[in-house]
């Protein structure tokens, strides 16, 4: 993940994690003539990091995939956990199989081309769906089987266009559609985009939640403006949380702890992680640290595994550990860092931003809060400049037959041109290539080959995830069946910003009207 002009030190899954070398032996003083924040950085620069956030139960097939954890086969897809054979897909949850072309998506098998979707089997394009069996272009849709370009549907099969058909006359309508075909996908595509437009949208996806202010939430109480938790207690401000999270707040992908504070891909048992980064193992107690696992009580660590009373990698006794603590809490608010634009680092205060490896649109503070280059670099954050390709195509989109069944197996062996020809807002690679067991799929799957790059794909699969931002608003609901006279007055925080198209109702009209 680490671009070869970042001044981190790199090795591969398998030597970082092996015992052939120790932490500990890149320890340092701490120096009071220096800020805290640039010893920090030349400690991490001195230091060997995994080039893949990884773990040791991953099977093969996962050299292409970064935060993947206890999987197999992964290509090419981000944050996954417990899955195989994935492509192109990312925050991959717990139990996917089969699947390409997807995001958000738990325990589905066999699908293609999911957003926000659970329990689906043998089916493509399904939008907030869950429990969906051999069925095509759903939004808001639930355990339905043979449905096709419909919305807002519970308990059904054979609906085509939200209205009934007999079996035959479903399977004679979705063979009009030719969505074997590329025009036909495209052109169905197109048409299932107004209808989700038009379709009833509920506020937010809180299932068995008490007092909470979020987006797909469950089994959850005193949560607000966070997303997509699971079995979570008074938090606040958390994108994306496995399970179990207690009294704690600021954090981005983590899992199983509590009393955490400003921290990253932190977890698996831990407590009281506090302005750190990718520390799992159960570690508690430990302040401004990096991939350590299992350790407690450390300060300004890096790479560290069960280890306690360090401070930058060198061991004290416990007396020693907490008053030299104090001393430098106190020398980091007296000699505060302060980055180019001015801004002051403090004890108290996460990372500097100069101090990441990674630029601005390297992340996906990019996808949820876009700005323009020159925005980026006068908030005091730096840009990445794309890399120019140097792959020559040898087969241009308009070259690729349209229907899978006149797809050769010499496909695999072209160089496919992207149409966005490097589009800088997608990231786009500017060609592709089809794997094998990828056209497999796609056969099995009956669907044609895509025409842009995995990259110009994903940014297209955003559109249906709201950026991580929250509104007040009033419900939208004028149906006067619904024990309310004219418009609903109820409010709510959403999602869903006031310049959308979409029809949002509160959570009583939403079950009012969708059952």
């Amino acid at each position: 993940m680490y671009h070869p002009n970042t001044p981190i030190i790199v090795w591969c899954v398998k030597c970082y994690i092996s015992d052939t070398w120790d932490a500990r032996d890149y320890a340092q003083e701490y120096n009071f003539s220096k800020t805290f924040f640039k010893q920090y950085k030349e400690l991490k620069q001195s230091i060997p990091h995994r080039a893949l956030d990884q773990n040791e139960k991953n099977g093969t097939g996962c050299e292409y995939s970064n935060l993947c954890y206890t999987s197999k086969n992964i290509y090419l897809s981000f944050d996954v956990g417990g899955s195989e054979d994935i492509k192109y897909s990312s925050y991959v949850f717990k139990n996917n199989k089969n699947c390409i072309d997807s995001l958000f998506i738990k325990e589905n098998d066999r699908c293609y081309e999911l957003v926000q979707a659970i329990l689906n089997y043998n089916s493509s394009f399904l939008i907030e769906s869950d429990q969906c069996i051999d069925s095509h272009f759903l939004y808001d849709c639930s355990n339905c089987v043979n449905c096709c370009l419909s919305s807002n549907i519970r308990n059904k099969s054979y609906i085509f266009k939200n209205k009934q058909l007999t079996k035959k006359e479903y399977k004679n309508a979705v063979a009009t559609l030719q969505l074997e075909t590329y025009s036909g996908q495209q052109k169905t595509g197109k048409e299932f985009i107004e209808m989700a437009q038009k379709a009833i949208h509920k506020y937010a996806h809180i299932k068995n939640s008490v007092k909470t202010v979020g987006d797909f939430i469950e089994n959850s109480k005193n949560i607000y403006h966070s997303y997509g938790l699971v079995d979570a207690e008074n938090a606040k401000y958390i994108f994306i949380g496995a399970n179990t999270i207690r009294d704690s707040r600021d954090l981005v992908s983590v899992g199983r702890l509590e009393e955490c504070y400003e921290a990253i891909l932190a977890g698996r048992g831990g407590s009281r992680v506090i302005f750190s980064f990718s520390c799992g193992g159960g570690s508690k107690n430990i302040f401004y640290c990096d991939s350590c696992r299992g350790c407690s009580d450390c300060f300004g660590c890096v790479g560290l595994s069960k280890k306690q009373y360090y401070i930058f990698n060198k061991q004290y006794s416990k007396e020693e550990y907490f008053k030299l603590i104090e001393k430098i809490k106190k020398h980091m608010d007296d000699i505060p860092y302060i980055d180019k634009i001015g801004r002051k680092y403090p004890f108290g205060e996460c990372f500097p931003t100069e101090l990441s490896p990674f630029a601005y649109n390297e992340t996906i503070a990019f996808e949820e809060h876009p700005l323009l280059k020159n925005e980026i670099i006068a908030s005091g954050y730096r840009w990445k400049d794309m890399e120019t390709k140097s792959y020559i195509p040898t087969i241009k989109i308009n070259a690729l037959p349209d229907s899978i069944d006149d797809v050769a197996d010499t496909i695999i062996d072209e160089i496919i041109e992207c149409p966005n020809q490097g589009k800088v807002e997608t990231q786009c690679t500017s060609a592709y290539r089809i794997l094998p067991d990828e056209l497999s799929f796609y056969r099995q799957m009956n669907l044609p080959i895509p025409r842009f790059c995995p990259n110009c794909r994903y940014h297209a699969r955003l559109v249906w995830k709201n950026p991580f931002n929250f509104y007040e608003r009033e419900c939208m609901c004028e149906l006067n069946n619904h024990n309310h006279q004219t418009k609903c007055l109820n409010t709510f925080e959403t999602m869903y910003a006031p310049d959308r198209p979409e029809l949002i109702f509160c959570k009583e009209c939403y079950q009012a009207e969708i059952s």
